[in-house]
């Protein structure tokens, strides 16, 4: 499904990303975990067409994404969930949501989407009206996660989506994304909780220093002897 090969990404004389390849299956869930300024949320842009990498390749079903816009990338089946959710405070939180369909020409279809999103999450139906500016943190990754998948995309991308939450909260975030899962969408996770992203994933990359230092499943990674020294080791 996802092809991300040997990608480079730099904002004038600072690199973010070196070389950075990794593999989305279709229905899988891959982490990438790392310490702060990685290149975590930089490799997720790219790939959502929000920042340009200078050399590599993007695949999506065989296909370039580098140089698209992000409104073409979404429109391919590739929705992102921002650090920081960024939801329209203003709007209410079906307002919102209805945002997350514009994309979409089947108009009834899309409003009975937002009808199942509002069922799923029974607290944006209760605060439908409501500005979502007034939702808890947890509430507002719920709109944010809803918000994204009524584009009905094949790849789900979330950057930090348990950042700030109650461990409560994760826990129902993370069982949503299962949920997701079984319906046959893939998901692609920035996460700074590494316990939980090697719980959940299929597989894991650490990231540190715009490089791919360690690759492989949960039990793999956390097993290996170099887990500490890719984590937290100085970049090169």
């Amino acid at each position: 499904m996802l092809r991300v090969e040997n990608l480079h990404l730099a904002y004038g004389r600072v690199t973010a990303l070196r070389g950075v390849s990794l593999a989305v299956e279709p229905g899988a869930m891959v982490s990438i975990i790392g310490p702060n300024g990685a290149g975590k949320t930089s490799l997720l842009g790219a790939i959502a067409g929000d920042v340009a990498a200078q050399s590599g390749r993007i695949l999506f079903d065989g296909a370039e994404l580098r140089g698209l816009p992000s409104d073409a990338i979404v429109r391919r089946g590739i929705a992102l969930v921002p650090e920081g959710r960024h939801i329209f405070a203003s709007l209410t939180v079906r307002e919102n949501l209805t945002l997350g369909a514009t994309i979409r020409a089947d108009r009834a279809a899309a409003r009975a989407d937002i009808d199942r999103f509002l069922s799923i999450f029974p607290i944006l139906r209760e605060r439908a009206g409501q500005p979502a500016g007034r939702l808890s943190g947890g509430e507002q990754q719920q709109l944010a996660i809803a918000r994204a998948l009524l584009a009905r995309p094949r790849l789900l991308m979330l950057d930090e989506p348990s950042l700030g939450l109650a461990p409560k909260i994760i826990d129902q975030v993370y069982d949503y994304l299962a949920e997701v899962r079984r319906e046959g969408v893939a998901v692609l996770v920035v996460e700074q909780n590494a316990g939980r992203a090697l719980a959940a994933s299929d597989s894991i990359h650490v990231l540190n220093g715009g490089t791919v230092r360690l690759s492989g499943s949960g039990a793999e990674v956390m097993q290996h002897a170099g887990f500490d020294s890719a984590y937290f080791g100085v970049a090169l």
